[in-house]
């Protein structure tokens, strides 16, 4: 409304600037009129035609420009009276400068362009200047009546505007006086803090000083202007820990500790001043629009700045404390996609304790916003596949990590699990299938990536409802095709790990999973005794296929013999606790005694011997306790109550200790191959500094056989020099003592601390249940 106005204001001293000389002529013509002696061709010809003619022209084209902008010029529906008013004002201005009459009165043009006309009429036409001088005084004693006429109406325009202003709520217009009243006063403190520093204009230096008056206006009035301020020199800190050039900037930051203090200010009041002024839900507040920009901003800088950090505590403090300001970031669809996608990089890239922060946020993201649960677990599917592409002793914990915190997404929501699930265990389905009609690019199959993710949905199924029933038997059968693809010795460590989460889970959904005949096929391999040279032995757990040459060596044999010793306990402990055992155990039995009558390793032959023993007793024990039931197979809840009622059986039992005594002794060996290394490595510079020592020793030495050329003299100054060369050796040197004994003390720790691990191990006296056995095992592979 007050704009419209100061456009028609403007418009209207325009036009009278530009008054023509048309209306002159007209003034003048109307003269005429009360003249009886004068008519009007004698009027133009004593006024004369030469430059007024010009004038004229000039003038009515000034005239007639205005008119089509007037034209073109479109005037909004009044929707108040003082809207209606105002058109109304407007549209007798405008009548005015078209030199018609509006209430009938007459506008006159200004008091200046009319005395320059009457002032050209006395210097061309003296005579007749008399005469009007003499008839008609008033004519050439004009006056802009139109001015005061015109301040008036401007002062009672401004003054409809004040009442117009008068309508907002009381409450509104006093928070908007305190929010501009602080904003004046942080605006001072600034210009004050940039005349003290002398900084250039476009920037200001923040400083120690200026830190702490927005830290005391934070702490005590929660003061809204002082935090925007704050967030522009987020920004810049931000900028300048980038790298990037602060250009355009209101602040300007130099010193490192005053990045440090300026992200501290944020991280500890922000949630403070955002939670006073906006509350929970920051859409709803009146001071929204107030605050949109400046929270939007701060947001980005925070998401931004999760991609630069490098220190794990400094980026642990920035993720719980944009944990806290998740309702704030619902209100920006875009920054929320940011942050998620900056959270998932950090799950999947940073150290142990960033990564479980990381995760914590993102969990209490989706019980914010629920409907994210499905976009989150596929992105955070492709963040797991991506970072589990190859396997290590290294890498191996942070996998395990990655994928019990996927699990636990994974139970969320049961219904958004079982769409998930079928698409990506479809998906393991159609590569396999490729695979075996193509015959070829094992490798897409046969890789770290392709395991894992089948790790994954066997951890997600083996805890699952009812509804995700039916995803079991497809993954089961997408396994067993993995095992079945490839016989070759080569890839026996793949078809064990598979084996391996098989069996757990055939433990943890209580199915019947037939293992025996790949298993015995793995042992077949153990039975004929290889005769290659030795290696050291190398972890099968982190490795899925092995070399030509390797899979003839002992220490491949008896690696593949343990893990397969150990499955097979697994599995037979397993139907030890069904009714059906003494059936099921039969040709396991065939099995393992053709196994002993053709392995030649009496190692082997003995622990089978002992699994034979172990089956029989419980074969013996199952047949005696089912002698006197009087159900049939038909009735599957009495048979189920018969199994849960059993005691733990032989099997398990030897199971179980010798697991325990075979962690021991791995334990034990891991230990001892660290120490050598060490040590190997230790030697290998002692021997190299040895060697250079020598190196130069000799080639002394044989200068001066060449200079003495006496055979018999040149043995003992060798020996000599040989012997100081020890004595040198076993010299410290003064500077070395230092490093050395730190070299020491940090084995000595590293000792103690594998002999800990060791005894830990071996002090262990729990008793594992077939489940919760092979669960251990997944989980630390």
């Amino acid at each position: 409304m007050v704009a419209v106005q100061n456009q028609e204001k403007k418009k209207r001293k325009r036009k009278k600037l530009d008054a023509p000389e048309a209306k002159k002529k007209d003034k003048t013509a109307g003269t005429t009129k009360k003249l009886s002696d004068l008519n009007a061709d004698e009027f133009m010809a004593s006024i004369g035609q030469g430059s007024d003619s010009e004038a004229e022209q000039s003038n009515t084209s000034k005239i007639e420009a205005p008119k089509k902008k007037r034209k073109k010029k479109k005037v909004k529906a009044p929707q108040s009276e003082m809207e209606t008013k105002a058109v109304e004002s407007n549209q007798s201005n405008a009548g005015a400068n078209t030199g018609t009459e509006v209430n009938g009165q007459e506008n006159i043009p200004k008091s200046g362009n009319v005395k320059k006309g009457l002032s050209r009429l006395e210097e061309k036409d003296s005579e007749f200047f008399k005469f009007l001088q003499e008839n008609d005084p008033e004519l050439l004693n004009f006056d802009g009546g139109d001015d005061e006429d015109d301040d008036a109406s401007e002062n009672s325009s401004d003054d409809e505007a004040a009442a117009s202003d008068t309508d907002k709520p009381d409450d509104v217009e006093n928070e908007e006086e305190e929010i501009e009243e602080e904003e004046e006063a942080v605006a001072e403190e600034v210009e004050e803090e940039a005349a003290l520093t002398e900084t250039s204009p476009s920037a200001t230096l923040v400083t120690s000083a200026l830190l702490n008056k927005w830290e005391q206006n934070l702490e005590q009035k929660k003061s809204l202007p002082t935090w925007k301020q704050l967030v522009k020199a987020f920004h810049a800190a931000v900028v300048t820990a980038k790298g990037d050039e602060a250009e355009g900037l209101k602040y300007s930051i130099t010193d490192p500790d005053t990045v440090n203090k300026v992200m501290m200010m944020c991280l500890e009041r922000s949630t403070d001043v955002l939670v006073h002024h906006l509350g929970d839900v920051p859409t709803a507040s009146p001071k929204w629009g107030n605050v949109k920009m400046s929270l939007k901003s701060y947001l980005s800088n925070l998401t931004e700045l999760l991609g630069l950090l490098t220190s794990n505590d400094v980026l642990c403090a920035v993720m719980r404390h944009c944990k806290t300001l998740l309702p704030y970031y619902t209100a920006f669809s875009s920054l929320l996609k940011k942050l998620l996608k900056a959270l998932i990089a950090v799950w999947g890239s940073k150290a142990e304790l960033s990564r479980v922060v990381a995760f914590t946020s993102i969990q209490a993201l989706v019980v914010k916003l629920p409907n994210f649960l499905e976009d989150i677990l596929k992105k955070m599917y492709t963040e797991y596949t991506r970072c589990s592409k190859m396997m290590s002793s290294k890498s191996r914990d942070n996998i395990i990590l990655m994928r019990n915190c996927l699990v636990e997404l994974f139970k969320i929501n049961p219904s958004v699990t079982y769409v998930t699930g079928f698409l990506y265990i479809r998906q393991l389905a159609v590569t396999l299938r490729s695979v075996i009609l193509s015959k070829k690019e094992v490798e897409s199959v046969y890789n770290w990536q392709y395991v894992n993710c089948l790790h994954l949905w066997v951890s997600v199924l083996s805890d699952c409802d009812a509804c995700l029933q039916p995803l079991i038997f497809p993954l089961i059968q997408v396994m067993l095709g993995v095992v079945k693809l490839h016989s070759s010795p080569c890839f026996f460590p793949l078809h064990l790990h598979t084996m391996r989460l098989l069996l757990h889970l055939a433990a943890a959904t209580n199915k019947h999973i037939p293992l025996i005949h790949p298993l015995l096929g793995i042992l077949d391999f153990c039975a004929t005794l290889h005769k290659a040279p030795a290696t050291k032995p190398i972890d099968l757990t982190c490795v899925l296929r092995v070399t030509k040459g390797y899979k003839k060596t002992k220490a491949y044999q008896d690696g593949v013999f343990d893990l397969t010793y150990e499955m097979l306990l697994n599995y037979v402990s397993q139907l030890s606790q069904t009714i059906s055992f003494p059936e099921v155990s039969f040709p396991v039995t065939v099995w393992l005694k053709k196994f002993n009558k053709k392995c030649n390793n009496g190692k082997y032959t003995g622990q089978i011997r002992i699994v034979l023993e172990k089956v029989a007793e419980v074969s013996r024990d199952i047949t005696e306790r089912r002698a006197g039931v009087t159900f049939t197979p038909k009735d599957l809840d009495k048979v189920t109550e018969w199994e849960e009622e059993l005691p733990e059986s032989a099997l398990t039992k030897y199971f179980n200790n010798w697991l325990r005594i075979h962690r021991t002794v791995q334990a034990k060996q891991q230990a001892e191959n660290m120490m050598a290394e060490e040590e190997d490595d230790g030697e290998g510079m002692d021997n190299d500094e040895d060697g250079d020592e020598n190196g130069a020793k000799d080639s002394e030495d044989s200068d001066q056989e060449v200079e003495k050329e006496e055979d018999d003299e040149e043995i003992e100054p060798k020996k000599k020099k040989k012997l100081k060369s020890k004595k040198e050796i076993a010299k410290p040197d003064p500077d070395d003592t230092a490093a050395s004994s730190v070299d020491k003390k940090s084995k000595k720790k590293k000792k103690k601390k594998m002999k800990e691990s060791v005894a830990s191990s071996t002090d262990s006296k729990d008793v594992i249940d077939p489940g919760d056995t092979v669960e251990d095992i997944v989980l630390s592979d």
